[in-house]
Parts: C-alpha cells; sequence; structure tokens
C-alpha cells in the first residue's frame, strides 16, 4: 500500500465529501434485501415479514353466532308484537359461547342467548335484550324482528379459502391474532439480516475482560451495545465480534470472521488518521461506494461492498456513532430486512439557545424536549450522554451556521 500520510503528519485527507441526502439514497439503491425463509413460532414472529400467503383454513365464525346479548327467536312469532299488542314467549333454555343450547326452539319459545353463542336450530333472529321485559319464564317482546337481525352469519367474517395474511405483510400483533385465531402455530417468515458489529481502536477495553475504572488513555466499548439495540429492533439478528486493534492485521482477521454476514458495520478506522485502518481494509478487498459525507458528526462515514457484503464503516466517537446509526444504520437495516421504512415522528419546539454549524455540512443537533422547548444537549462527540439526555435532533441544513434562540424548529424524535 502506498504511503500516502508524510505530506500531512499522518492524516490522509479526504476528497470531496458526498451530500447526505446523496449518499442515504445510494446507500439503499445499492443495498437488495435478503432472501430465504425462517419458521418461527407465533410468539417470535412479532414485527417480521410474512413470505407465504395465508388462507382461511375453515370459517370464522364457523357457525351462526348471536352479536348482541337478548333472546334468540323465530321472527314470525314476533310479527304482530308492539307496544299495545306485546307478545309473550317462553323461555326454554339458555346459550353461552361454548355452552350449546342443544334443543330445537318450537313455536311460542326463546332463548336466552348471550353474544357470541351459536344460535339455537330454527331461530333466525335476536333481539337485544333491552327491547325485553322478563318475567320468570316469560319474556315480553314490543317490536317485530327481521330473519337475519344481531344474527352473524357462519363465514360472514372471513370463508374458507380467502387469502386473510399475505407475503409482505409486517407481522402487527392484529395480524398475529388473525393467525392464532386460526390455530396456526409457525409462520413462515422472511429471513433476518446477519449484522456483524466490528468496534475498533487501541483504546477500547471488554467490560467482560477487565474491571473497574479504565487506565489513562482507556475507554470501555460502548458502541457494540449500543448499535446491537439499533440492529435488533430494527429486525436483524446480530453477531458481536471481538475487539479490534490497530493493526491491518486484526482488520484482516476481522473480515475474516465476519463472513456469511450480510452487513458489516464498523465503529472506528474510517477516518483519516494514520491508524484508521477500516478504509483501507475496504478498498484491499471490495468496491468502496463512499467515503465521507457532508454531514455532522459522521464525516467520516465509509460504505463498500465486498462481493455480497455490505459494510457500513462509522466514526468511533459513540455520539457520532449512534447519531448516524439513527439515520443511516437504521433505515438500512430495516430495507435488509424487507421492512418498509419508519415513519419520522415529530414535534414543533422553540429553541431555548443558539446552535452554530459549519455551513458546509448538514448538522443534526441533538436537543431535549420540555414541553415545547427545545433544549441542546451536545457535549461533544465522545460524550455518550450527548445521546441519552436527547429526545431527538434538529436539522441545520447546509449553508447555514447558526439557529437563534427562540427559534421555531421541527424536532425529529430518535
Amino acid at each position: 500500500m502506498p504511503d500516502t500520510t508524510s505530506a500531512h503528519g499522518g492524516m490522509r485527507p479526504f476528497g470531496a465529501v458526498m451530500p447526505f441526502e446523496e449518499a442515504r439514497r445510494l446507500m439503499l439503491d445499492t443495498a437488495v434485501p435478503v432472501e430465504g425463509t425462517d419458521a418461527l413460532d407465533l410468539a417470535a414472529a412479532a414485527g417480521r415479514l410474512l413470505s407465504l400467503d395465508i388462507a382461511a383454513p375453515f370459517d370464522v365464525p364457523g357457525f351462526d353466532r348471536s352479536a348482541m346479548d337478548g333472546y334468540a327467536v323465530r321472527a314470525h312469532d314476533l310479527a304482530m308484537a308492539s307496544e299495545t299488542t306485546p307478545v309473550w314467549l317462553t323461555l326454554v333454555g339458555r346459550a353461552r359461547p361454548g355452552v350449546l343450547f342443544d334443543g330445537v326452539l318450537g313455536e311460542g319459545a326463546c332463548v336466552d342467548i348471550a353474544t357470541g353463542a351459536p344460535i339455537p336450530v330454527d331461530a333466525d333472529a335476536v333481539v337485544m335484550v333491552e327491547r325485553t321485559h322478563r318475567d320468570q319464564e316469560r319474556v315480553r317482546f314490543t317490536h317485530p324482528a327481521a330473519p337475519g337481525d344481531h344474527v352473524s352469519r357462519r363465514g360472514n367474517d372471513v370463508a374458507t379459502g380467502v387469502v386473510v395474511l399475505r407475503a409482505g405483510d409486517v407481522l402487527t400483533p392484529a395480524r398475529l391474532g388473525v393467525a392464532a385465531s386460526f390455530g396456526l402455530r409457525t409462520l413462515h417468515v422472511r429471513r433476518s439480516p446477519v449484522v456483524a458489529l466490528v468496534s475498533s481502536g487501541d483504546e477500547l477495553l471488554e467490560a467482560t475482560t477487565h474491571d473497574g475504572a479504565p487506565g489513562p488513555g482507556q475507554i470501555y466499548d460502548a458502541n457494540r451495545t449500543m448499535l446491537t439495540a439499533i440492529c435488533e429492533a430494527a429486525g436483524a439478528t446480530v453477531r458481536v465480534l471481538p475487539l479490534v486493534r490497530d493493526a491491518m492485521a486484526h482488520w484482516r482477521a476481522a473480515f475474516d470472521a465476519a463472513a456469511g454476514a450480510d452487513l458489516v458495520v464498523c465503529s472506528g478506522g474510517s477516518s483519516v488518521g494514520e491508524q484508521d485502518f477500516g478504509a483501507d481494509i475496504l478498498a484491499e478487498r471490495g468496491e468502496v461506494i463512499f467515503h465521507g459525507i457532508a454531514v455532522k458528526p459522521g464525516k467520516p462515514t465509509a460504505f463498500a461492498r465486498i462481493g455480497r457484503q455490505l459494510v457500513l464503516a462509522m466514526p468511533g466517537n459513540p455520539t457520532s456513532c449512534l447519531s448516524n446509526a439513527y439515520v443511516l444504520l437504521r433505515p438500512l437495516v430495516r430495507h435488509l430486512a424487507g421492512l418498509p421504512p419508519l415513519h419520522e415522528q415529530t414535534r414543533e419546539a422553540t429553541l431555548t439557545r443558539e446552535l452554530k454549524s459549519p455551513v458546509d455540512r448538514l448538522q443534526f443537533y441533538p436537543v431535549r424536549l420540555e414541553g415545547t422547548r427545545a433544549i441542546p444537549v451536545f457535549k461533544g462527540s465522545g460524550d455518550v450522554t450527548s445521546l441519552s439526555d436527547a429526545d431527538g435532533y434538529v436539522s441545520v441544513p447546509l449553508g447555514v451556521s447558526h439557529v437563534a434562540a427562540g427559534t421555531p424548529v421541527l424536532v425529529t424524535l430518535y
């Protein structure tokens, strides 16, 4: 590899950087949703994408049932019922959900029936209880009934063979309820994308191998924990790889270990310092699609392709990494999972203090919401609490150097 560091004291400066929206569009255009299916229990399928149509194996309801609490009757018995000429019917039994009235309804009789209970044989209508008066085993009716009143017919909801869930549907609680109502125990869903997570830096410590306060110049790695949460919530299966040290041999070993993953996500190593080898390994093994975005934080972000495997390399500073994860990684993983884009939720608020921004970059500035006040909380790129205190971010567009306190802003929620 040629030496490109000496003229800049160990730094390898960026060339042209790409506008943020162009970079995100290019990233999503390059990514293709993963193929393959998994068979999952219903309880594990929430939020996944159904891969096969499901047709109703039987009618729902599977019998004529009452749509009201009241009395099952033969409609012609009440043809002459009115306020002045009430009709009295004899109560001959009860019907409840799961408890059948097993007799036949004869002339001049009625059955006490609850919502959802099967309609007795020969009954063809239900009169709601509010329109009746009961006197022991006799019931008074003052209105006529028509066949079909308050009766939910067999197959009224779904008929046998009708497709009730379609391939590509996101399995929401309601759709899982539909599957459960047909007694299904497993569903075929689109395979989750596999994401391998890499954090790099000689300064990083692993909590599983180190106790207590870090030594001088050391920090515990937080990025893989944050990125795991982002990726799993977006529909991915995550493989957390060991920390990578600042040496090409370690980077090569990490990418060897990431074989088989659909997406490799790197935090650290994507910048222009002499120890940032992430970009070098991408150039060595694959095609760098872009390196450098006109955005703050996250200018060093790179996106590459190694064969069929995608790589998103983000800054190592925790705030920069997490900010980029919200706006780049999350939509990428959802796209790979075949899930629809998230509908961004926004709030209108008033900025409590001035924001300064580089005019040549789009800036995402984290804020905390207190009522209608947007309070900037950014401390520094290395300060993870900058985002733990934030509810969302304010976008400061290209060409704007500052936003004055008291300005109405739109806050995009995380």
